[in-house]
């Protein structure tokens, strides 16, 4: 029989729902620039919609348009994205659902 996926591993200090459906170097760029953006958020409530901002310009940018980023403490959601582009993960108390669909 084959081997049980974990539900959630940790990577480069994130809780990341598994199986991921993006490469590891996209992967590593997503946690790294979202621990940076909300690193830099003193007052999350304030500040989490310009650090979605700069968490996406900064994807399009390197991973080309159209990136959608999701923050927060309690969400769902239903999305349909390209293929290996898509994340879910904890970084400390905020998930980030991040997503290319265009």
């Amino acid at each position: 029989m084959g081997e049980m996926v974990p539900d959630w591993a940790q990577m480069w200090g994130a809780k990341v729902k598994m199986p991921t459906d993006m490469r590891d170097d996209m992967l590593r760029d997503a946690i790294e620039t979202c621990r940076d953006a909300l690193d830099h958020c003193a007052d999350f409530e304030a500040e989490g919609l310009a650090a979605a901002e700069k968490i996406k310009k900064h994807f399009d940018a390197r991973w080309d348009p159209s990136w959608h980023v999701i923050i927060g403490r309690n969400f769902g959601s239903f999305v349909t994205h390209e293929t290996t582009c898509f994340v879910y993960f904890y970084l400390a108390d905020k998930a980030i659902m991040m997503y290319k669909a265009g």
